[in-house]
């Protein structure tokens, strides 16, 4: 029995149309971004754009920035209208 640690994604970084052709890891809705985990071996994953601002609000939390809610805020804005 193996103890290798399995890693999902891919180490290359996806193109634009690439993202677009893969599904969002989380939830299954078309990709529109690519996140880079360390700990998941550096491996590029990509997620769709409510995922992608629940990842940022998560980082957001964590850094415990004093305007965290004003930048997310602005993120969102910016993601919606793209």
């Amino acid at each position: 029995m193996s103890n290798a640690v399995k890693y999902h994604g891919r180490k290359k970084p996806y193109t634009a149309i690439g993202i677009s052709r893969v599904a969002c890891v989380r939830c299954g809705a078309p990709s529109f971004h690519q996140w880079q985990i360390c700990a998941n071996g550096g491996l590029f994953l990509t997620v769709c754009k409510p995922c992608d601002i629940e990842l940022n609000r998560i980082a957001l939390d964590f850094a415990r920035l004093p305007n965290a809610a004003e930048l997310l805020e602005k993120y969102k804005a910016e993601q919606l209208a793209s």
